[in-house]
Parts: C-alpha cells; structure tokens; sequence
C-alpha cells in the first residue's frame, strides 16, 4: 500500500513539474512575437564596451546621447550630447 501512495505522490508531482514547463514554453513562445509597445527613438543603446569588470553604455534618450559607466560601486554618467553634435563626430572620426 505504501509503494502506491508513493507512485501516485510522484506522478503528480511529475505532471505538475511537466505543467509548469509548458506553461512557461507557451509563455516565452508568444511572449516573443508580440511588438514592442515603445516610442520610435526614446530609448536606445548604441553601443557597449566592457572594461574587465566595468561596462561603458552610450545610450541615445531622446535627443540626446548619453555616455554611462556602470560597474561594482555603481554607476556614473561619463558625458552627454546632443544626438546631431554625436553624429557629427561620428562622421568626422570615420572621413579622417
């Protein structure tokens, strides 16, 4: 008798475990295919360059650009521009 309620203890809890990993497939499959509910432009990362344990972000928000260190004790915004004085540097970097 005790070898059954031990079957059926682990059945459930097999099915239950199984349940909740397709659940969680189903959750990620859809999840993927929806589009993001965002502002054309808001908010964007430009580009990322790690520094041992230390990560610089350049993010655009908005009109402007935004330089950010991140790392162990925090974070800290390095510089700012206006997304045109950006470009314009970017430009002049590449011609020359």
């Amino acid at each position: 008798m005790d070898d059954l309620s031990l079957v059926s203890y682990l059945l459930k809890v097999g099915l239950s475990i199984a349940l909740l990993a397709v659940g969680g497939y189903v959750l990620v499959f859809f999840h993927r295919r929806r589009v993001p509910l965002r502002a054309k432009g808001a908010v964007g990362l430009l580009a990322s360059l790690s520094l041992g344990r230390d990560v610089i972000f350049i993010v655009r928000c908005g009109p402007d650009v935004i330089a950010l260190l991140s790392g162990k004790n925090g974070g800290r915004v390095i510089g700012r521009w206006r997304y045109e004085e950006w470009i314009a540097g970017v430009e002049g970097t590449q011609d020359g």
